[in-house]
């Protein structure tokens, strides 16, 4: 509580005596209200702050007061303490603002929109948001580029009033060109002679008369209208109200030192006393006072030199707090050393320092000790707030702070080295290394343990942060059973956790081949709950990479449900939110769920744009570009592909050559895989560069291989899934065994060499269903479609090949035309019966399916696959329409027939063709047909029809195109086209299978009669193998089934060959 309050000195407007009220100025600021911002620029002493406090009082408007100092450079400290100003203006509201941390770094414009956002949603109406002593903040802070992003965010209810000795710094020159910016200059406040003569008749509480008129025109004239300087002058002039005629000659610093020095010695001993003693402090309470002093009554003469304005300023938050004007201090501390001593002024800086430390006041302790240069004291102060400043992302405080402390005491502090090396690890890695290093071995000399185990898990994240010289980590895992020996305790649990992460990680992108390699990575998650928030969140997201590199599905699906639990703890926070949705987005491509990642890395970003933390683009970005490419969306992948190239050509190391990486996938996807070759053959040079990286280099040989085999260089091709293959086996990686199983299958079967290919296949989707793959990086949706449809001919892992068409939704290859297995969004039977099926479910049948609908439908099937001209559907359909009618009916029934199959590009309509997508729909008089034809190639190249292809080809004709249903002419002949086919299975099988037993043989045309009865040609090729049997009566039935069948169903008599042929079964 002690803390809080003194922290909110410089959070407090000023509380004042009796004042002047210059309502000329007060006219000025209610005219520049109507700009957002007011910048009032004189210099000191001109009364900016009494002018402002007043007004402000006066108005009745809600303030919250922000007193600048050099602190506030490090945009986080700035933002920081706004923070705390508005806890303090409105405490109800206890939801935090947004902590500046080093992910931010770029995204501070986004960043500074949003804390001014969420800061003026919660401040009440009319606030005025004061912005003191701006001149403190250093012209090379990065807070004068941010201003003008917070004064765009402001609402009309808030405004920013800036009170600075300077004029506004470039950044805000756009402001003022677009009038959202006011300036009142030194002019406006220089006191007119009136005002002068009010202040003088303020101080002498009497009214005017000739020796205060004399007073006025001669003070004015020595000091002109600067307010500090007629000041000084009545308080000099109160004993014979005469203006000294000497030492008012000069700057306004010397005139007020002058005039400083002459009214201190007026002032009583115990008054210049408690002055001198107390200008070691900016801002000073009563108890400081007294134990500085010696004074009992210091509280008492503070208020005396507030109320007699003596350049004191009062603020009244829960205890009284004093602050000297910064002239008058100025005055105060270069009098103190001229009359104090050395010696005594750094024993009292000391003791102040001491003060301020207890009362939580470090920011101001560490500048008094800076003062006293008592370095020894100041480390202390520093390693005692190291880590909250850290934490609250005030890094560039922490390490303005270490730089102050002299080289040589540095050297000698390697827990300030470390510290030092933390402020930069997220800026210079590399040079966070070098100073994690020195720190390390001097932790290591001195045999503190905390330390070194500390330094070497932040050496090992700068380098995993920088992503280049991996040969450094070689080294730290060398030298880490020197630091901690087998079997020895860590100092605490945080340290464990510490160290388990960064081993992790450490094994994983260097040696992912050891046999302790998941024994660490599990140990890491076990503890995780023990880092730093910050900490914990990338090291989940880096878990589950290393469970995917092993192919592990099962394992990072539960890491990720793990991280989904924390929702509901005080864990949870932006950054955690943005990992969360990049860690969903990275598993879900790897199990295929291609839409889940392309929704998650659109959260991720757009948590990124509104917050600033584009640190994480890269990784985001990299994620959606290996999404992408598994859902051949080759268009967005490129434009994903692009952002990143800008930022990877900057990091350069495995960033870049992951990059490469991922632009070879897509350049061989895009059919460049000559340039494929070039890029994947570079990033492996800069991954060898980089230290190796063995994951890497397993990935990149499967995207080499695949441009070489495309290519023809077929022994370079099978050389480099040879590599990936044995480093899957040295990292037991399932996910590069997978890639590489399914690669040597490609390449088998593309060379006609089936059951190696078979072979190759079948292992691949073992570890694919064992381990839930359905993927890996570089994989092609063509390529895996094509195998998907040889494992489901083949029979192998057939459940599984199933889900996996689903998930990546496939498009049917042409190996799969004739497989009915091939689990098709759209379903026609058409042979023996009429039935539409809809991913499964079958097309219902009422008035919402108009028979006109599923004549055009039948219409473009009886062109057996073949686009049918919009003219002959028209005819076809509408003969006696007109043609535009026509037209016109065969345009709404195309778009009603489109939604009713409800799958999109299901129907096609191009250059005046129209025709159903093979790649979706599958029509099993269409396969019967293709079925056939590939038979007949087999015969006419010489290769013989296997009997389980040419039954597969029989059971697809299950009756008569369209059933027994009265059909319209056109379909027709459709319908004999097939039933012709169908038959001449038999005349053909009975050609090849001369010698059968005749018995077999009548068997087989009984039951392809008993499924087309009406197929008369059936009739004449057993009626006389029955004859041959001897068994005449079986064939006379078949006779008479024949003519009572084609009787009943087409109205016809049997031909003159079987007429002809009965006769020999009933003779005259």
């Amino acid at each position: 509580m002690t803390q809080l309050k003194s922290r909110l000195a410089k959070l407090t407007p000023p509380t004042l005596p009796v004042v002047l009220t210059r309502a000329r100025l007060f006219r000025v600021l209610d005219r520049a209200r109507t700009r957002p911002l007011t910048w009032i620029a004189a210099p000191a002493g001109f009364g900016k702050t009494t002018l402002v406090a007043s007004y402000l009082k006066a108005r009745r408007r809600p303030v919250c007061w922000y007193r600048l100092d050099e602190g506030d450079a490090d945009p986080a400290t700035f933002f920081h303490y706004l923070s705390l100003a508005a806890k303090s203006l409105v405490p109800r509201i206890r939801r935090p603002l947004p902590v500046l941390t080093p992910e931010y770094a770029l995204g501070l414009p986004t960043f500074t929109r949003r804390f001014f956002q969420e800061l003026c949603a919660r401040l009440p109406r009319r606030c005025v948001l004061v912005l003191d002593n701006y001149q403190e903040v250093p012209s090379t802070s990065a807070l004068h580029q941010l201003l003008p992003y917070a004064i765009q965010e402001l609402p009309e209810h808030v405004s920013v009033l800036v009170m600075s000795r300077q004029d506004p710094p470039p950044p805000l020159v756009m402001v003022q060109c677009d009038r959202g910016m006011t300036v009142i200059g030194a002019d406006s406040l220089t006191l007119s002679r009136v005002e002068a003569k009010a202040i003088v008749q303020l101080h002498w509480k009497k009214k005017a008369d000739g020796t205060m008129r004399t007073f006025v025109d001669e003070a004015y004239r020595r000091v002109g209208g600067w307010a500090a300087g007629l000041m000084l002058m009545v308080e000099q002039a109160k004993g014979d109200r005469r203006v000294s005629g000497s030492g008012l000659d000069g700057t306004s610093e010397t005139i007020f030192r002058y005039l400083a020095g002459e009214v201190m010695e007026r002032l009583s001993p115990d008054v210049r006393q408690l002055l001198l003693k107390t200008s070691v402090l900016s801002d000073i309470n009563i108890r400081s006072a007294e134990v500085l002093t010696g004074l009992s009554n210091a509280g008492d003469l503070l208020a005396f030199l507030h109320r007699s304005r003596y350049f004191t300023e009062r603020r009244q938050g829960t205890e009284p707090s004093y602050r000297y004007h910064p002239l008058f201090r100025d005055f105060l501390l270069h009098r103190a050393r001229v009359d104090l001593g050395t010696a005594q002024i750094q024993a009292l800086q000391r003791n102040a320092a001491d003060l301020l430390i207890k009362e939580g006041r470090t920011e101001e302790a560490v500048l008094v000790l800076q003062a006293a240069e008592d370095w020894e004291g100041l480390v202390q102060v520093i390693l005692g707030q190291a880590q909250e400043l850290v934490a609250t992302g005030r890094i560039q405080t922490l390490e303005a702070w270490i730089l102050c402390v002299p080289e040589p005491v540095r050297a000698q502090s390697p827990w300030l080295m470390f510290w030092l090396a933390s402020t930069k690890v997220s800026f210079d890695p590399d040079q966070a290394y070098a100073l994690f290093d020195q720190s390390l071995d001097e932790f290591l000399r001195q045999g503190d343990r905390t330390g070194a185990l500390l330094s070497w898990c932040g050496a090992i994240r700068a380098v995993l942060i920088r992503w280049d010289g991996l040969g450094r980590i070689t080294k730290l895992l060398e030298l880490f059973p020197t630091i901690h020996p087998d079997g020895a305790s860590y100092p605490s649990i945080e340290v464990e956790a510490h160290v388990a992460d960064c081993l992790a990680g450490a094994i994983m992108q260097t040696r992912p081949d050891r046999d302790d390699a998941r024994a660490w990575l599990d140990r890491a998650v076990s503890l995780s709950d023990h880092l730093p928030p910050a900490v914990q969140t990338g090291s989940r997201y880096m878990t589950e990479i290393y469970f995917l590199w092993f192919g592990d599905i099962a394992a990072a699906r539960a890491g990720l449900e793990q991280f989904s639990r924390l929702r509901e703890s005080k864990q949870w926070n932006l950054i955690t939110a943005i990992f969360f949705h990049a860690t969903t987005a990275t598993l879900a491509w790897f199990d295929s769920e291609l839409d889940l990642c392309r929704l998650h890395i659109g959260k991720a970003r757009e948590l990124v744009t509104q917050s600033g933390l584009h640190v994480w683009d890269g990784l985001i970005i990299s994620q959606g570009v290996a999404g992408e490419l598994l859902a051949g969306n080759l268009s967005a992948a490129e434009a994903l592909l692009n952002e990143e190239d800008a930022m990877t050509q900057r990091l350069g190391g495995i960033h870049r050559a992951h990059y490469l990486h991922l632009f070879a996938w897509f350049l061989r996807l895009r059919g460049d895989h000559q340039k494929a070759l070039e890029e994947g053959l570079r990033s492996n040079d800069l991954i060898a560069a980089a230290g190796g990286h063995l994951f890497g280099q397993g990935i990149n040989a499967l995207v080499i291989a695949h441009a070489l085999h495309e290519l023809g260089q077929l022994d370079g091709a099978a050389r480099y899934v040879e590599q990936s293959l044995e480093i899957g086996d040295r990292m037991r990686s399932d996910l590069l065994r997978f890639g590489a199983w399914v690669l040597t299958a490609k390449m088998a079967f593309d060379r006609n060499d089936a059951p190696a290919g078979l072979v190759a296949l079948k292992k691949a989707l073992t570890i694919g269903e064992v381990r839930g793959l359905m993927q890996y990086p570089s994989c092609d949706r063509r390529l895996m479609a094509g195998l998907c449809a040889r494992a489901l001919i083949a029979g192998i892992h057939v459940p599984f090949v199933l889900r996996m068409i689903q998930k990546h939704r496939f498009a049917a290859p042409l190996e799969a035309r004739c497989l009915e297995t091939w689990p098709w969004p759209i379903k026609i039977y058409t042979l023996g019966r009429f039935e539409v099926l809809i991913n499964g479910q079958p097309l219902g049948k009422n008035r919402k399916t108009p028979h006109r609908l599923m004549e055009l439908l039948i219409a473009i099937m009886t062109y057996g696959g073949a686009p049918v001209s919009a003219a002959r559907l028209m005819d076809m359909l509408w003969p006696e329409a007109d043609g535009d009618q026509a037209r016109e009916n065969l345009k709404k029934s195309i778009a009603r027939l489109r939604q009713l199959l409800a799958v999109d590009d299901a129907l096609c309509w191009q250059d005046g063709e129209i025709s159903l997508n093979r790649t979706c729909c599958w029509v099993d008089a269409w396969a019967f047909e293709a079925s056939l034809g590939e038979g007949e190639s087999k015969r006419t190249t010489g290769t013989v029809l296997q009997d389980g292809h040419r039954d597969n080809i029989i059971a697809l004709y299950r009756g008569p195109f369209l059933g027994w249903n009265e059909i319209a002419p056109w379909a027709d002949s459709y319908r004999e086209r097939i039933r012709r086919q169908f038959t001449r299975l038999f005349t053909h099988r009975e050609k090849v299978v001369d010698g059968m037993q005749c018995k077999e043989l009548m068997a087989e045309l009984a039951g392809a009669i008993d499924v087309d009865p009406v197929a008369e040609p059936l009739y004449q090729q057993l009626i006389p193998l029955l004859v041959s049997a001897n068994q005449h009566a079986e064939a006379a039935a078949y006779y008479d089934r024949c003519r009572t069948e084609l009787a009943r169903w087409t109205g016809h008599s049997v031909s003159a060959e079987l007429q002809k042929l009965a006769e020999t079964l009933h003779p005259r």
